[in-house]
């Protein structure tokens, strides 16, 4: 007889997820941005409710890579335009690399200062819990004075470069994890590089072939649904994050961007997680 607890397989997913956020800094999102930050509250404790037990890492993503703001360009303690940049700011290389964990966001409706993170790298991990919800808070309030290419930035974020040893993203993205990107977006990202098909196959690279070790839920525009929230207005283009959560099923879910608030959805995803944290067994 075997005994309980013996060496078969370990749990699901070890209890481990690598959480990837990737959040348009674009002007558009100035609205978008307020009924995010609400929702945080809501992640927090759907976090700390559902995955207690959980090893985590969250990953807020630069989805824009340059870090000065061109009108400030020159500023010596004040930018006139946007007084709250911080012009004289110590940057790290990172901050200004595209993929990389933002741990300073910068420019209007932004964080604008350096978040304390106790894991010493450029995401959260569950050192931080006593003070998760403002870690949280601070480097994902991306403002919006950066770009709206979540897609490309997220490919760039699970690249094996950026997480090998050295590289911005070091340590972050685990063999043995499962791997949840959530990105949020108010248009269809006709601007990143690459098709719908060649992100899907980037989050499955990342994972080394193996699809059910990737959650993928993206909130954006509805305009191409008749039922939509967002109002039906055909964009006449593919909107390709549509597409993108469409080829990741059944591991995927898809968010009105106009929904009053997202923590339904994160909600939603925690279920999705614990289901198929019982799928994905890492040997």
């Amino acid at each position: 007889m075997v005994p309980d607890g013996g060496d078969g397989p370990p749990p699901g997913c070890k209890g481990k997820v690598d959480l990837l956020f990737t959040i348009s800094s674009a002007k558009t999102m100035e609205g978008q941005q307020a009924k995010l930050k609400a929702s945080f509250p809501g992640f927090v404790a759907t976090l700390e409710n559902e995955f207690a037990d959980f090893d985590y890492h969250i990953l807020s993503t630069n989805t824009f890579g340059s870090w000065v703001l061109p009108w400030c360009e020159g500023c010596g303690d004040v930018c006139a335009q946007t007084p709250e940049y911080p012009c004289t700011a110590t940057l790290e290389p990172c901050d200004s690399v595209q993929g990389a964990g933002v741990t300073f966001p910068r420019g209007d409706n932004a964080t604008n200062q350096r978040c304390d993170l106790t894991s010493g790298r450029r995401y959260i991990d569950t050192g931080q819990s006593s003070d998760l919800e403002h870690a949280f808070t601070c480097v994902a309030s991306l403002g919006t004075n950066g770009a709206d290419q979540v897609a490309e930035a997220t490919v760039k974020a699970v690249a094996d470069a950026i997480n090998a040893p050295g590289g911005c993203n070091e340590g972050f993205l685990r063999p043995d994890a499962l791997l949840v990107v959530v990105a949020i977006q108010d248009t269809g990202d006709q601007f990143s590089d690459g098709t719908a098909k060649d992100w899907r196959d980037a989050l499955i690279d990342a994972k080394g072939g193996e699809a059910d070790a990737v959650v993928l839920l993206v909130i954006s525009t509805d305009v191409d649904d008749p039922a939509g929230l967002c109002g039906y207005d055909p964009p006449g283009v593919e909107h390709k994050l549509r597409t993108w959560t469409e080829l990741m099923q059944p591991n995927a879910r898809f968010g009105s961007i106009c929904a009053g608030s997202y923590t339904d959805y994160f909600e939603a995803v925690a279920k999705m997680i614990k289901s198929q944290c019982e799928v994905f067994v890492p040997q």
